[in-house]
């Protein structure tokens, strides 16, 4: 016969076991929920590239915080064409004010490379856009007034090279512009550098040898100053003589431009006597030049 104390003593450790592992499979998979929720709060982000003259063959995507630049979250190849986007764990991210870098690196030339700075946020990271552009030497030039050594700002700025424009710009209200000068240009010419103030200084023209990634230059503008009895003429057509005397076989001391000025001291009948102050590239100065100019080649000039 079956001792009923030993079963119910042995049914009731069962059922302790029984219930203690119960417990512990619902704690594994409350703690798994718990584990998966955390693992499963991601954020997105993702970049628009806009190609302009230029075909990369890929885009090489980096994602890392600004405190550790040479350990990157995640670095992945994109093709063109192909949707920009990465998904990372959120809590990866700093948490510091612009505190994480995009880079992206275009493949196929030299292109530059570009980086954006974001904050960390849910969700959806939205990346300000890149602007792929051809390869270029860079030239930063700081424009300033001659006399009081102030930055100019607001005028234009723009690059040449036989004729065709190559680039242009406008400078700041610290009197800086950017040229980009593209690489495809012919090397052995020099640069024909044009700064119009409209009329506040004179026509800025000079030639510069572009060296190979980024120089800089610090432009000094010089403006007009009369005498009495002067007047202030623009020149109207490019390749005009300005000669040394009034005659027509004069000597030509150079040629001017369209947009150039000439102060004008003295009429005789269609043909003008005047001075243009012309920068001396040798010695990095100006200096007033004297000489004759045909009537029809000008206009009053309104200052």
């Amino acid at each position: 016969m079956v001792n009923q104390t030993n079963f119910f003593k042995k049914f009731t450790f069962f059922l302790v076991i029984s219930a203690a592992f119960a417990q512990d499979a619902i704690s594994n998979i409350n703690s798994l929920e718990i584990t998966k929720s955390q693992e499963s709060k991601t954020v997105s982000i993702t970049a628009i590239v806009n190609t302009i003259e230029t075909n990369p063959t890929a885009y090489r995507f980096s994602v890392y915080a600004r405190s550790k630049s040479a350990e990157p979250f995640i670095q992945k190849l994109f093709f063109p064409n192909e949707p920009i986007q990465i998904i990372l764990p959120l809590d990866i991210l700093s948490s510091d004010t612009l505190g994480n870098i995009a880079k992206l690196e275009p493949l196929g030339d030299k292109y530059s490379i570009q980086y954006r700075m974001f904050n960390k946020q849910d969700n959806e990271i939205k990346l300000t856009l890149y602007e792929v552009l051809k390869p270029a030497d860079i030239l930063k030039l700081t424009i300033l007034n001659k006399e009081s050594k102030k930055p100019v700002s607001n005028v234009n700025t723009l690059a040449f090279q036989n004729g065709e424009l190559l680039s242009s710009s406008k400078s700041d209200s610290l009197g800086y512009s950017r040229l980009r000068i593209p690489l495809n240009r012919e090397k052995d010419i020099p640069i024909n550098i044009l700064i119009d103030t409209d009329g506040k200084f004179q026509l800025y023209r000079r030639e510069i040898v572009i060296k190979e990634g980024t120089s800089e230059e610090i432009i000094m503008l010089s403006s007009l100053k009369l005498e009495i009895g002067e007047t202030v003429y623009q020149v109207i057509d490019d390749l005009v003589p300005f000669r040394e005397g009034p005659e027509n076989g004069s000597s030509v001391l150079f040629f001017l431009n369209s947009g150039d000025q000439v102060v004008v001291s003295k009429v005789a009948g269609d043909r003008l006597f005047g001075r243009v102050n012309v920068f001396l590239e040798m010695q990095g100065r100006y200096k007033n030049v004297n000489g004759w100019i045909l009537h029809k080649y000008v206009i009053i000039k309104d200052i």
